[in-house]
């Protein structure tokens, strides 16, 4: 499927649907205009009209970046035409490819930032206003000055074999494997290979370059399709690819960057670098059948592809010395006590003190071990213990060494591994495993050193390669379902499974306290009889990571270079800012949700898709939107409301904010609208950002920072279901998640009548100790609250909105119909009010004639009211014109089948209109306003006449009348009042408590 449809990629490039013909598009510059111009700030003249109505004409730039003679010259089409080419390049010029000066190429603009053509930017607009500052690159137009067509070149020509330039790139390859290349001469055949590369483009046509040969060749240099590509340019951080992924991911991202180029391929994004590896789509990411068991019974598991499981290098290429005041416990079982001296040589480059707790299964073998640790042990004291052959290392550990961890900071778990059943291949494992985690002082300091980060509670080495084809449950996932839930994790099949195979690993005792409180005993392992699955013990050993992550710890995985088989997934750290940029590769959380959209459900109510998330690092509180959308086009009464009680509580919270748009990609002119917040791409970030914007409306494109302390105002059902699954995860997490703010703007279960999206909202209403509910309208506050409970609940009252009030003005009214109508939204009962008004034609046809009547809300085909007389479809109008509409008609009408009142009706009538509203449930409107007509039921005739009343009254009270209003609603009900202040407080209470209990918070 395409990313965008033509449709969605006309709106995204600034053709929006109703936009007046000559409106001044953001492209337009006024300040640099006037400064340019001196004429034209001398005349005084409105600079866009000077611009629309003579600069053009005269070739007057509007920007630094657009030329208008130039785009004129090669765009004859546009020449010929009679729209201003700043308008052509905004609403066409830029979706077509054109480019709008010498200096400027839109295509290789977009094809160099992915985040740009994601998000569906005009590239010039983009840069303007954000890019240049940033220290985005721009290159040159390839377009010829006697081009007949901008676009010309970007037609393709006869389909070519792999052309010269890709044989020039493979002999650059050879050559780098064949020689010592510095990085000097590597860059500048990159850079000329390019160069011919961009001239094969404009002279013969994209495919020329690509065919299917580009992409092919680097899948073969980088098999994983996750090397790094550029976004700052072709070739400037080549540097640190290349040392980090070696020339065959370097040269492979280049070509992949240059295969974006010539497709102009919007969906692969060519801005994705590094930082945005993990943002990939699960399925290129994990390997994964929902089988449930195999023929032998063993149950698969979710694992990462072995080109997408990443490790720290180490040692660290940097001074890693770690604080020296460090308690540290070796516990090792030796079953083998003739490979013990050899494990000691390992042990002894640890740089610190450490005490040895050595467990073994006969008093022969204790003596053997005692002998060899006196002589050879100097780090710290050593205790040896005799227990029973059971539960293998696993029950000495946790069971037998259980009182040790409380006087020990750090523990390093080893045995005297052998693995016989394994034969050649397992014979190396125990080695494998010393070697990576304390192979020598420089890579234990390293290990040390992540230590350094308090919530680091494993380090263990990456997989044994030659493991990785059985790394599952094997028979163990039942037991390992069993000891989870004992410790709260609800374990399931689609999980990721990660474990330190061969359970040799660096640990903070704190992370295995959950484990450690169970209590387990000898007696719950079996008896030893040479098993290789199926044991309590290997069960213990896959559910590790999982206890730690519950215990609020994250992991990580190092190996030295020269011994794992896929180097391109060890990740340098060449400083410490290297282990905060590498975090979001190694660590993939084995309890969050690792895909979207698989769920039959999800894929029968697709606004229900689940939203990937990853823990942040950013202790710091923020306040989060969740959305539909933000699109001005589509943002209607709820939405504008939701958007204004969050900024509201923001204010009061002080907290960084973040808008999420869940069910629209966000288009340009929303960003423009909230031109406070930045917008960033999923996938997991610094997440630094103060005021952020997130699209999350693609689930695939990865993952939504998650911070400890985030707080989510939910504005729908499903926004709701996310909410509380953020809180879900963060909980199993070891966090204490604050509760979420619902804002219920209607009795939305009831939207579907009885079915699964009604049990689904519904469900979001019964969450009451983890919810504070704002409840829209006092009628609809009374009826929810009859219904469901809250812990807190508020009531937001009607109000007129500020800008529509003060846009009332005295005026004559007119024989004027206004409807709210909107014809996608059921419960405005569209079709009974065409329906009555039609009757009310029918009967009344002389009178009728006299009166117009406008459809406002949505836009749709005036066919749809036919056989209605007299009838126009304004649509979605601003606050501004919908207040002159509010000022002249007579009449409205606006219906709503909900105990939600909803503003429209309420507006008509404080503005003075004889309003027809239905009654349901609590809702009465006609206490509200005394004229209001109800309809009490809801039918076509009954509408129809109510329609005649308020005919018939209007001709006597008000046409021709001049009118400014009737007042402030009258509403009064007991409830506690929305305060954004005092809602506040309760956050900054739960706050200082650290806890995210509403109980404690009550007066």
């Amino acid at each position: 499927m395409r990313r965008f449809s033509a449709r969605l990629r006309q709106v995204l490039f600034g053709r929006l649907n109703g936009q007046k013909q000559n409106k001044c598009p953001p492209l337009f510059d006024r300040d640099w205009y006037l400064a340019e111009y001196a004429d034209v700030a001398q005349s005084r003249i409105d600079p866009w009209r000077h611009f629309l109505h003579h600069g053009a004409t005269e070739g007057r730039h509007a920007n630094p970046f657009f030329d208008t003679h130039w785009y004129l010259v090669n765009n004859p089409d546009v020449a010929s035409s009679t729209i201003n080419p700043l308008i052509h390049y905004w609403r066409h010029g830029a979706l077509e490819g054109r480019d709008p000066h010498p200096g400027f190429s839109t295509g290789l603009y977009l094809s160099a930032y992915g985040d740009v053509a994601y998000a569906g930017y005009n590239p010039l607009f983009h840069y303007l206003k954000w890019g240049r500052a940033e220290g985005r690159t721009i290159w040159p137009s390839a377009i010829d000055g006697d081009r007949s067509n901008a676009i010309d070149f970007l037609a393709g020509c006869a389909e070519l074999d792999v052309p010269a330039a890709l044989d020039d790139l493979l002999k650059c390859l050879r050559e780098a494997e064949a020689m010592e290349i510095q990085d000097g001469q590597m860059l500048e055949k990159y850079k000329k290979l390019l160069s011919e590369a961009q001239d094969i483009l404009k002279k013969r046509g994209m495919r020329a370059v690509v065919g299917a040969g580009v992409r092919e060749v680097a899948g073969v240099l980088d098999p994983s399709d996750l090397g790094p590509v550029s976004n700052t340019g072709w070739v400037e951080d080549y540097r640190s690819i290349r040392s980090t992924f070696g020339d065959k991911v370097a040269l492979a991202s280049i070509l992949r960057n240059l295969a974006n180029a010539a497709e102009g391929n919007r969906r692969h994004s060519a801005g994705t670098n590094r930082d945005r590896r993990a943002a990939r789509s699960a399925k290129s990411v994990y390997e994964y059948t929902y089988e449930l068991v195999k023929e032998d019974g063993v149950v698969p598991s979710r694992r990462p592809r072995n080109d997408a499981d990443y490790a720290l290098e180490v040692p660290f290429s940097f001074d890693t010395k770690s604080g020296f005041d460090r308690t540290i416990a070796i516990v090792l079982h030796c079953f083998y006590p003739d490979v013990l001296a050899d494990m000691l040589r390992y042990f002894d480059h640890i740089p610190l003190a450490a005490d040895l707790y050595i467990s073994t299964d006969t008093a022969e073998k204790c003596e053997q071990i005692t002998d060899i640790c006196q002589g050879a042990w100097r780090k710290g004291t050593f205790e040896v213990r005799l227990f029973e052959n059971r539960g293998r290392d696993i029950a000495p550990k946790l069971v037998g060494f259980r009182d040790v961890y409380a006087r020990y900071e750090l523990f390093l778990h080893a045995h005297s591994k052998r693995s016989p059943h394994g034969g050649e291949p397992l014979a190396k494992w125990r080695d494998y495993l010393l070697e990576n985690i304390c192979g020598s002082q420089d890579i234990v300091e390293s290990i040390l050193t992540l230590f350094d980060d308090e919530s680091i509670g494993v380090v263990f080495p990456q997989h044994l390669f030659e493991l990785r084809g059985i790394l599952n449950w094997g028979y163990d996932y039942d037991l390992a379902r069993e000891l989870l839930d004992r410790i709260g994790v609800k374990l399931d099949k689609d999980m990721v499974l990660e474990f330190p195979s061969g359970s040799m690993f660096w640990g903070r005792s704190e992370a295995i306290r959950r484990l450690l409180d169970l209590e387990l005993a000898f007696e719950d392992f079996p008896e030893e009889a040479g098993q290789i699955d199926g044991t309590l013990a290997h069960a213990i050993e896959r559910s590790m990571l999982f206890a730690v992550e519950s215990a609020g710890f994250e992991w990580r995985k190092v190996v030295k270079r020269n011994l794992y088989e896929k180097p391109e997934t060890v990740l340098r750290v060449d400083s410490p800012t290297d282990l905060i940029k590498w975090r979001h590769f190694v660590f993939q959380p084995v309890l969050t949700r690792p895909v979207s959209g698989v769920m039959p459900s999800e894929r029968a109510i697709p606004e229900t898709r689940a939203i990937l998330t990853y823990p942040s690092r950013n202790e710091r509180p923020r306040l989060n939107l969740l959305v539909p959308t933000i699109n001005p086009s589509q943002t209607f009464g709820g939405i504008s409301t939701a958007i204004k009680v969050f900024s509201e509580i923001a204010d009061a919270l002080g907290y960084d904010r973040r808008i999420i748009s869940t069910c629209a990609p966000v288009e340009a002119e929303a960003v423009e609208r909230f031109s406070d917040y930045t917008l960033t791409p999923m996938g997991p970030s610094s997440d630094t950002t103060e005021w952020s914007l997130n699209d999350v409306f693609d689930r695939s494109q990865g993952r939504l920072d998650l911070r400890p302390s985030d707080v989510f105002v939910a504005t729908a059902w499903w926004t709701a279901r996310f909410a509380f699954e953020f809180n879900d995860i963060r909980r199993a997490s070891g966090k204490t998640p604050p509760p979420i703010i619902y804002l219920i703007q209607d009795d939305e279960p009831n939207f579907y009548g009885w079915s699964s999206k009604w049990s689904l909202a519904e469900a979001t209403y019964k969450r009451p100790d983890e919810t504070i509910a704002i409840i829209n309208s006092e009628e609809l506050f009374a009826s929810i609250t009859e219904r469901y409970q809250f812990s807190k609940s508020f009531c937001l009252p009607y109000q007129m909105n500020g800008t529509i009030k003060r846009s009332l003005r005295a005026s004559v009214r007119e024989r004027t119909i206004i409807i709210y109508g909107r014809p996608s939204v059921t419960r405005n009962a569209f079709e009974l009010i065409v329906d009555a008004l039609f009757l009310w034609q029918q009967r009344n046809p002389s009178l009728a004639a006299k009166w117009s009547i406008v459809s406002l809300g949505e836009e749709y085909s005036r066919d749809w009211a036919l056989p209605v007389q007299n009838f126009s479809v304004v649509g979605k109008a601003s606050l501004q014109q919908y207040a002159e509409y509010l000022s002249t008609a007579s009449v409205g009408i606006s219906l709503m089948i909900s105990p939600h009142p909803s503003y429209p009706p309420l507006e008509m009538a404080e503005a003075g209109l004889l309003t027809i509203a239905n009654n349901f449930s609590h809702k009465r409107l006609e206490a509200r306003y005394g004229n209001i007509l109800p309809v009490e039921i809801m039918e076509p005739a009954a509408i129809a006449e109510k329609i005649e009343i308020a005919i018939f009254r209007a001709e006597k009270e008000l046409v021709g009348q001049v009118t400014v209003g009737s007042g402030s609603s009258a509403a009064a009900m007991d409830c506690q009042v929305y305060d954004p202040i005092a809602l506040a407080e309760i956050y900054k209470k739960l706050r200082r408590l650290d806890d995210g209990s509403l109980l404690r918070c009550r007066d």
